[in-house]
């Protein structure tokens, strides 16, 4: 458990009550970028440097021990509780306001760098520039790009997402609900952007919330369970500090740590109650940075570079492929020094991504990656689209998970299978909306489509056409900008502070393509709209919904459409409907590329920069190599170098 001061416990204290106290707080990415933070026997801490220019001199002389960094002060002074002899806060809210502080230290106030090194997918960096972003080593040397160039060193926040996952793991209880917890910005479409994920009063005050909440329902369910060892055993407080702390902190605890943790089975403390001792101890895990942060730090290697350590690695596999904590084979694997090379990281990463969690986990890539995460809460007109109930959207959400797994598990797991396929996983609800014979199911099951069937493959998913489109109609526009940035990785620019960029007004007499061919035509809007809007009048088909039309407000639907500069200087390319713009897609080095891309940026939790131009390419010619296979991807991905080592 993390010490700190009185600077840490006011700062705290302050940005809770909306004082005016005004310590340095610093966050994951100054803390590694400002001090060069190294390990200290395994161990974190954290807390506040005041604003005082003698300390601020310890700035950049990359010190070996980040807990120089802090005023580290166990001595009974503070006013967040009483402590026991041994120095320790015995409160409950001493011990969770301890944690607490040691969240903010690491986050505070500061949302990240934006000094321009961050780079759009798929472009270059075309500048000189200087720093470490470039991708070269302290010596000037690029590093090999056979190798793929490691990310940059970081601490990365858990999502709502991982900490209910992580959480449920730990204690065997059910996910937790993470409401209270500000819901994370989306950048680039992902959730779990570290740049982005900044701590705030809300988070501080969510997470003490459920750290005792949990810690209460975990006792009161599972607390001889989760003891493993008989409470009137005199070694029992140190056995379950073990082994729920390695689980919790994913890595053993450092002997000072297990006696911290010990401590808090103090009598005094907990009038003799063991189970008392246990609901402090899993509070005190539960808002530990450690818990509460993916640490990718690694241990130096010289000139600049580090590698993850075996428990970093085997973090770093299970957030990956599971979206939680590693369970005890991944931590015994790191252990006995399996995660050390290549081939024991792929024997781990197969395991997992045949697990239950490793295919849902998967699923969540998809869902972020298409885009249609808010599909059970989209905003749709009732009187537009009666049909479009509850039951709908949560069998096109299923169908979605169905399909994306077989393709993966059970067929070639191939981006042209997916985009090909010709055939659909629906339910008796779905089967209905499609306008496809029931299959007598009340659960998505495989069914054949006959040729000539409007349905088949990514492009025709009901969850990607009602993802994409307006409450009130469809969406020439946005399914266009899917289609271009989301699976060609072809960015483009927000429109012009001056532009209208209000869709046209509905009417009746015109169908929706004769009204964005109007809007397209205008010289100030023409110039990117002629890279979205023929892609998207290939999907005018569907309604907004995602149910498929002849006719439009009594005129015929014309959806044709092109695919223009799909490759650099490549002439325009024809089509008529999603199902024959797949096929284009299909067969493209570039959207098989974007794949890769989209992949690396959700694995990395950051925005990619040119430093990782070489991983993207590694991973893409590999996959061509395999045939397309993107489950050997994943593999390939976790035994790139690029994959254990980080550097400043």
């Amino acid at each position: 458990m993390a010490f700190i001061s009185p600077c840490g416990a006011r700062g705290l204290q302050g940005a809770v009550d909306g004082d005016d106290y005004d310590p340095l707080f610093l966050d994951a990415a100054s803390i590694i970028e400002d001090t060069g933070l190294d390990r200290a026997g395994g161990g974190t801490t954290a807390g506040c440097i005041e604003r005082r220019p003698a300390r601020l001199e310890h700035r950049r002389r990359r010190p070996s021990n980040f807990l120089a960094l802090f005023f580290i002060d166990s001595r009974p002074r503070s006013p967040l509780g009483r402590r026991s002899e041994t120095g320790m806060r015995t409160t409950e809210q001493g011990i969770a306001m301890a944690a607490v502080a040691a969240v903010l230290g690491l986050t505070g106030c500061y949302q990240g760098r934006d000094d321009g090194s961050r780079l759009p997918p798929g472009q270059a960096d075309e500048g000189s520039g200087s720093g470490s972003d470039d991708g070269d080593t302290e010596g000037g040397e690029p590093l090999a790009c056979e190798a793929g160039t490691p990310g940059p060193r970081a601490l990365r926040l858990l999502t709502r997402r991982e900490y209910a996952a992580t959480v449920a793991d730990l204690l065997g209880v059910e996910p937790p609900d993470v409401e209270g917890i500000p819901i994370e910005p989306r950048v680039d479409g992902y959730d779990n952007d570290a740049d982005a994920s900044v701590v705030t009063a809300r988070h501080v005050d969510a997470y003490m919330q459920l750290a005792e909440r949990v810690a209460d329902e975990a006792v009161e369910l599972s607390g001889a369970t989760l003891a493993g060892c008989m409470p009137a055993d005199p070694e029992c407080p140190r056995l379950l500090v073990e082994s729920l702390g390695r689980r919790a902190l994913r890595r053993p605890l450092t002997g000072e740590e297990i006696d911290l943790y010990v401590d808090l089975f103090d009598p005094e403390a907990t009038e003799g109650d063991f189970y008392q001792g246990m609901r402090l101890v899993i509070r005190s895990l539960l808002m530990n940075p450690e818990l509460l942060y993916r640490v990718e730090l690694g241990e130096p290697l010289g000139d600049g570079l580090y590698r993850l350590t075996p428990y970093e690695t085997a973090s770093a596999l299970s957030y990956g492929l599971w979206g939680t904590m590693p369970d005890d084979e991944l931590l015994d694997a790191a252990a006995t020094g399996e995660l050390d090379d290549a081939d024991g990281i792929e024997a781990q990463a197969r395991r997992l991504l045949e697990h239950p969690r490793g295919r849902a986990q998967l699923g969540e890539f998809f869902t972020q990656w298409l885009g249609t995460g808010a599909l059970l809460l989209a905003n749709k007109d009732a009187q537009i689209y009666p049909g479009f109930g509850p039951e709908v959207r949560e069998s096109m959400a299923a169908e979605q998970r169905a399909f994306v797994e077989h393709v993966l598990y059970e067929g070639s797991a191939t981006l042209e299978e997916l985009l090909l396929a010709d055939y659909a996983f629906v339910d008796d609800t779905l089967a209905d909306f499609y306008g496809l014979p029931r299959p007598g199911s009340a659960v998505p099951v495989r069914v054949e489509l006959p040729a000539g069937t409007p349905r088949g493959g990514l492009l025709t998913l009901g969850s990607v056409l009602a993802s994409h489109a307006h409450p009130n109609e469809s969406s020439p526009v946005k399914r266009g900008v899917f289609v271009r940035e989301r699976l060609l990785c072809q960015p483009l620019p927000s429109p012009p502070e001056d532009v209208d960029a209000t869709p046209p007004q509905l009417d009746p007499n015109a169908t929706t393509r004769e009204r964005f061919g109007q809007h397209s035509a205008d010289p100030a809007c023409k110039g990117c709209h002629g890279l979205i809007d023929p892609l998207g009048f290939g999907f005018e088909a569907y309604d907004g919904v995602g149910a498929f039309r002849e006719t439009e407000n009594g005129l015929p639907i014309d959806a044709t459409g092109e695919v223009r500069s799909l490759e650099p200087g490549a002439a325009a390319i024809p089509f008529d409907g999603p199902q024959e713009l797949a096929e284009i897609l299909a067969g493209s080095p570039t959207t098989n590329e974007c794949v890769v891309r989209q992949y690396v940026r959700f694995s990395a939790g950051r925005e990619l920069t040119a430093q990782d131009e070489c991983t993207v390419t590694t991973l893409a010619d590999q996959l061509a190599a395999h045939d397309g296979d993107l489950q050997q991807m994943l593999i390939d991905h976790v035994r790139l170098d690029a994959f254990v080592l980080r550097q400043e």
